[in-house]
């Protein structure tokens, strides 16, 4: 037999940990049922899922360098490969431009695809399609997609269903062009093929498919690899993902050579365009030149400078010279006025050196004749005529020399002066020649340089290098979509994570009573003294010689009421036991008649119906027509004829609530009842009152203080946890210290033990 549990001030629980394990594993049959279901789902899903397979290229970029040779180093138009990580950048963006996927679309003719029709799925046959499919033109702007089902109809002619169609007609000839609401398409068998089963068309328009390619193809740059890129496709088809893949690196390629080519064919018109143009200005410089020069009768500036200078130099010595003489002349013209000697050897002309010779010697010849003869002397008359003579003809010859120089001073002095001219025009003739040479010289650079980089730029579009190369060609590496493995077991955890949160969400919003721990985990001083299971039948009696686990509860409830009552200070082996509860339906009355069935088997025991306003004893005991209500407001002293015998047991009486009255709380306050309560523990050992709920009424309160013991019922699976705040806040706030818990119709797994044991030695139901 089980004592009552006595219970500290403050009780901390340990976490049991298998009992909370097994309140999951006692829904083995549903974990296990939905792990099972998960997995055949699985299975299914994997069955008939088409697998993603990954396939991948790598391209490599070369480091800018310069080619063709040193001497062309300055050409930027040469370097074809790339600068750095920044450029690489932007490559891996413009690999995949709207432009160089529209041109994999058109090259693969990816607008049109073929599908297997199956039960379940369908396959893309990309290569072993029957058919061939093209898309003409497209008349409606705001086509995306539409899918069609071809099947044969007859010879050369197929049937088109399960799509849209212009005016009803399905029936076409294959290589007939076919007008449709997208537009017009053909459809034509592959040679070789006579019949085909029924496949599935879907045409799509260009732009839709370069958003599809958009998104599923993926660039990365490789980490510490160089200059390298890898393009990586996830698609149901190898062979298609790997087309795809080749044909952009193609076209990126082919694009890179075309934007180099335009680039340098740019170059090359633009070069030959200011050559032209050069060369026009460069005749237009060289013709003011000519004009220049022949307008100012230039050969070379500079030396007909030199030789104005040397010119001006030598003929102001000239004029000088000519001067002296005319001088020396005029003096020997004035001299000879008079017969005297002439000064010779003065640099005059020989001639005339000569005339002065022969005057002089004619003059001295007369001065000695005179010395010997008179002036009539004929030899000093034909002396005087040959002097005369003479005079006049050195005169004579004198104006002539005076004539001539004179003459040539006058042109040297006029040279002289043209020469000055030309020295004094000679700066401003050298600004104008020097600025027509220097737009000379300048057009002559830019053309020569223009001619360079015109060869330069030559080579450069006969380079026909790529942009990248390509390292590895497309190559599938297998199948990445659906992972089995992952997918099976995320499957299996799945099945048995989700009843197992169901179960805990059941539990987290599960608001009601099951356990004794639950109730001293809200109430720390509470003592529980009894669990008593579900009842055994619908009436919840216990029987005669019962040994059942329902009847075992109430033996030990029994004697641990006993147990208290002996420990009273009075020292009695009885005493009044007072059945309650927050609320109704919690089993009170059930307890207190069964209570009261186990302790008559050895005591006298009196059940005393307290709950006036809704009495429950007439569901297990015939009722009486008087009670308690009436023996309170009778004239009677003694209550011996309102108590009847139980008919369950010889040593149970009953005492029921009788008529309903308006004023319970009067009535049981009355001392008629205190002393009825007196009276009645003489002749019995034991006495239950089977009150009214706490909760609802203040009746219970008066029945309190002439309570030895309170018994406060729990109902599992009924009692909200609430409830339990308010107990314990009850049993504080009333300073109640006699109160004991019991809790009522408990499962077998939420009861101390567990379903594992019993609560007697027999625990066959029925056994006697």
């Amino acid at each position: 037999m089980e004592l009552m549990d006595s219970q500290p001030a403050v009780k901390k629980k340990k976490l049991n940990i298998k009992k909370e394990i097994f309140k999951y594993l006692r829904y083995w049959y549903w974990i296990l049922l939905s792990m099972l279901l998960f997995y055949l789902g699985a299975k299914i899903y994997l069955r008939y899922t088409t697998p993603q397979y990954l396939s991948r290229t790598t391209l490599q970029f070369p480091h800018s360098k310069t080619k063709g040779g040193v001497a062309l180093t300055d050409l930027t138009t040469l370097g074809n490969g790339l600068g750095g990580d920044s450029e690489l950048q932007g490559e891996a963006t413009a690999i995949l431009s709207k432009p160089t996927l529209a041109k994999v679309v058109g090259q693969l003719n990816l607008n049109v695809s073929f599908f297997g029709v199956g039960a379940i799925k369908e396959n893309e046959l990309y290569t072993s399609s029957p058919l061939l499919g093209n898309i003409i033109n497209i008349s409606d702007p705001n086509f995306s997609s539409a899918s069609y089902v071809v099947a044969p109809s007859g010879k050369n002619t197929y049937k088109l269903s399960e799509g849209p169609l212009i005016k009803g007609k399905n029936t076409f000839n294959f290589g007939e062009i076919v007008k449709l609401p997208l537009g017009t398409v053909v459809l034509s068998l592959k040679p070789g093929k006579k019949s085909f089963e029924p496949v599935k068309v879907i045409f799509r328009s260009t732009p839709s498919i370069v958003s599809s390619l958009e998104k599923s193809v993926t660039v990365t740059l490789p980490p510490n690899k160089g200059l390298m890129m890898e393009l990586s496709l996830i698609g149901p088809v190898p062979g298609k993902s790997e087309s795809i893949l080749n044909s952009i690196t193609e076209q990126y390629k082919e694009d890179g050579v075309k934007d180099r080519n335009a680039e340098a064919q740019n170059t090359q018109d633009f070069i030959n365009g200011r050559l032209e143009i050069i060369s026009e200005d460069l005749s237009g410089i060289e013709g003011e030149k000519e004009s220049f020069k022949r307008k100012n009768e230039i050969t070379d500036l500079d030396t007909q400078a030199n030789i104005a200078v040397n010119n001006t130099n030598s003929g102001t010595k000239q004029i000088v010279a000519y001067s002296t003489q005319l001088e020396l002349i005029k003096s020997i013209y004035d001299a000879s006025s008079v017969e005297r000697l002439l000064p010779s050897n003065m640099g005059l002309s020989g001639v005339t050196e000569g005339y002065l010779a022969k005057y002089n010697d004619m003059l001295l010849t007369k001065s000695k004749t005179l010395k010997q003869a008179t002036s009539q002397n004929p030899s000093i008359i034909i002396l005087n005529r040959d002097i005369n003579e003479m005079r006049n003809l050195i005169r004579q010859n004198l104006m002539e020399s005076k004539a001539t120089l004179q003459l040539q001073i006058a042109q040297l002095q006029a040279q002289l002066n043209s020469d000055r001219t030309k020295i004094y025009n000679y700066p401003t003739q050298e600004k104008i020649f020097r600025g027509i040479e220097r737009q000379q010289n300048l057009k002559e650079q830019l053309y020569l340089y223009l001619l360079q980089k015109r060869e330069e730029n030559a080579i450069t579009l006969a380079v026909t290098a790529p942009i990248a190369k390509v390292l590895n060609p497309a190559y599938t590496i297998g199948v990445v979509k659906p992972e089995r493995e992952q997918i099976v077991l995320g499957a299996l955890l799945a099945g048995l994570l989700l009843p197992i949160v169901v179960i805990f969400a059941k539990n987290a919003a599960d608001n009601k009573v099951h356990t004794k721990d639950q109730v001293i985990s809200h109430i720390p001083n509470a003592s529980v003294i009894a669990e008593i299971p579900i009842k055994d039948n619908d009436l919840g009696l216990l029987q005669n010689n019962d040994f059942t686990v329902f009847a075992e509860s109430f033996r030990i409830l029994s004697s641990n009421l006993k147990f208290i009552l002996r420990t009273k200070e009075n020292g009695s082996k009885g005493g009044v036991i007072l059945v309650t509860s927050s609320i109704k339906g919690e089993g009170k009355s059930t307890i207190s008649v069964n209570t009261a069935l186990t302790l008559a088997g050895s005591s006298k025991v009196l059940l005393i119906g307290a709950d006036i306003r809704n009495p429950q004893l007439h569901r297990f005991i015939k009722d009486s027509k008087k009670g308690l209500t009436d023996y309170l407001i009778s004239e009677d002293e003694y209550p011996d004829q309102y108590i009847v015998p139980s008919g369950l047991h010889q040593n149970l009486d009953v005492l029921f609530s009788g008529a309903i009255a308006p004023n319970p709380n009067d009535l049981l306050d009355m001392k008629k009842f205190g002393w009825m309560m007196e009276t009645l523990r003489n002749e019995y050992q034991y006495i239950i009152l089977d009150s009214a709920p706490v909760m609802l009424v203040s009746d219970t309160l008066h029945l309190m203080e002439k309570s030895d013991i309170v018994l406060y019922i729990i109902k599992s699976n009924y009692t909200d946890i609430p409830m339990l705040d308010f107990a314990d806040e009850f049993q504080q706030s009333h300073s109640v210290n006699n109160i004991s818990f019991v809790l009522n119709n408990v499962k077998p797994e939420d009861s101390r033990y567990g379903s594992k044991y019993g609560y007697g030695y027999y625990t066959h139901k029925g056994k006697k």
